[in-house]
């Protein structure tokens, strides 16, 4: 596989901006402004681009819905995303699985599993993507050496648990499959307008059937509220394109 340099790649791609990143507070160099320490190229591997059907310095063939790592592995890494979308799934003791998430540019994914010191979800590429890669036990011994990157790391962990709290209070407490459709066509919008700078248009890598599963609604009652919001006006999808027609009236929907 090829990897080109960061500025070729931005060039080619609207790349997540470093600065937006969920993960910029372990990726930049500590110390003051008279002296500085760079330790990131011990542990991190910056935007991997891997094609569909080329495998990947991450161990994985990356086609379309291949797994970036299996629920149940042992933690080896966590993630950001620099391009793309990936869904992530849970198998229960049933071997039923279901959709527990998305992510989008800009926002991590295996932070979680710092703790458990293994994935408690599965992490599905939906198309070619980009990610930028932390091999933990590589950081972990660079906080040996720097203790400011420990500290750097709580703050990327207290970020992102915030960040997911606020994302799964905008689906609380909603009552209908109306209801909560709004609310999840405006929350992907608002959490991908980090990465485009746009909160009414986004495109729409996830099929329906995960969506559905994600809202824990049936794929024939999610396709009939889609056509619903079209007809309506208040959403336009196109080619995978999703557009936000009315902000207003899917967010009085979301307040219903």
């Amino acid at each position: 596989m090829t990897i080109t340099s960061k500025a070729a790649m931005q060039d080619a791609e609207h790349y997540i901006d470093c600065e937006k990143c969920s993960m910029q507070a372990v990726c930049r160099p500590i110390g003051s402004e008279e002296q500085t320490i760079d330790l990131t190229s011990n542990y991190l591997t910056r935007q991997v681009k891997v094609k569909a059907n080329q495998s990947s310095s991450l161990n994985l063939r990356q086609t379309p819905g291949a797994k970036l790592f299996e629920q149940g592995q042992a933690l080896t890494a966590i993630f950001a995303v620099c391009t793309g979308t990936f869904k992530l799934s849970r198998k229960n003791e049933a071997g039923i699985e279901r959709v527990v998430g998305f992510r989008f540019p800009g926002e991590l994914i295996a932070e979680d599993a710092l703790f458990l010191k293994e994935y408690n979800y599965s992490a599905i590429a939906l198309g070619d993507n980009t990610v930028c890669k932390i091999n933990v036990e590589k950081l972990s011994a660079c906080s040996k050496v720097a203790p400011e990157f420990q500290q750097n790391l709580i703050l990327l962990l207290t970020k992102q648990s915030f960040e997911q709290q606020r994302n799964s209070q905008a689906l609380i407490g909603q009552k209908s499959a109306e209801c909560l459709l709004a609310a999840f066509l405006l929350n992907i919008c608002q959490r991908n307008a980090k990465h485009s700078g746009c909160d009414t248009q986004t495109e729409l890598a996830i099929s329906r059937h995960d969506i559905a599963s994600f809202l824990g609604i049936r794929r024939e009652t999610l396709s009939r509220l889609l056509s619903k919001f079209q007809r309506e006006q208040l959403i336009k999808i196109k080619n995978k394109h999703l557009t936000l027609l009315s902000i207003d009236g899917l967010k009085q929907l979301d307040n219903n």
